[in-house]
């Protein structure tokens, strides 16, 4: 249901966008946020889009605004802003809250916001990683010029506290991508045993990676599969079936794509970890 708002929230420019794109036969793909803010003050977009250019670096090629909604156009991608004067789902803001375990703090400071901006960027699909870079940059100014606490990826039931999202995207400026912004690390064990994974790695064309019942650590099972989508992302590697992950200790570990017995069914890359 969170996933249908976030749409039908823009006015027509969105759709107007959207149709304009298809036309063009590109194979575009939606990356959207939400921007969790703590008071019903509307965004102001008129400097919210000199920060974007001026502090995050992003090239403008023109914008638009109608009413609480901004659109701004720049090469191979559009970035839309839609302000709305109410939460995001409590359900699943709660939910997602529970799992937040890089904001320890998320399961009462989250639930306490009173609206919210959606920040999607729409572009070509093979460019998953440009995408996500510049709604990094967008979204780090929309908490930069707002009484945020912090901000929402539905698509992996991420969330993450505005210290730490805005930390993450100014390091791109050092060629470092904010990994724990963009994909869900879940850990838990299982009779005594660690179990991990991930949860958006789809996004960027690949099964998710999971560690089932490992004698390691969660640390460990967790830092097996961080370095593996990190060195992914970054270096343009499509992880399947049959790939091999090599730790820092030289050992390695194939792929085998099958089904998770935790994440309702899923087809997951199994690192025999």
């Amino acid at each position: 249901m969170q996933k249908l708002l976030l749409f039908v929230a823009f006015t027509a420019c969105f759709c107007t966008t959207l149709s304009a794109q298809k036309a063009t036969g590109t194979d575009n793909k939606a990356v959207s946020g939400i921007v969790l803010l703590n008071d019903q003050t509307p965004v102001n977009f008129k400097a919210l889009t000199e920060t974007i250019k001026k502090d995050w670096g992003v090239r403008l090629d023109s914008s638009s605004q109608t009413g609480k909604n901004l659109v701004l156009y720049t090469t191979g991608a559009t970035v839309m802003l839609a302000y709305m004067n109410y939460p995001a789902s409590p359900v699943e803001i709660k939910s997602a809250a529970e799992g937040a375990w890089m904001w320890p703090a998320a399961r009462n400071e989250a639930p306490k916001h009173q609206a919210q901006v959606v920040v999607t960027v729409v572009g070509a699909n093979k460019k998953a990683v440009q995408l996500y870079k510049l709604y990094t940059r967008v979204a780090a100014a929309v908490l930069d010029n707002s009484r945020a606490c912090g901000i929402y990826l539905p698509g992996q039931y991420l969330l993450q506290s505005k210290a730490f999202f805005l930390q993450s995207a100014r390091n791109l400026d050092q060629n470092t991508l904010p990994i724990y912004c963009w994909i869900y690390f879940g850990m838990f064990e299982d009779g005594g045993q660690s179990c991990a994974y991930t949860y958006g790695l789809t996004e960027f064309g690949m099964s998710d990676l999971e560690i089932v019942k490992s004698k390691h650590s969660l640390q460990e099972a967790h830092a097996v599969l961080y370095d593996a989508a990190k060195d992914a992302l970054q270096n343009n590697r499509i992880l399947q079936e049959g790939s091999v992950l090599e730790t820092l200790e030289g050992k390695k570990y194939p792929l085998a794509l099958s089904k998770s017995p935790y994440l309702d069914g899923r087809e997951t890359l199994k690192v025999g970890y």
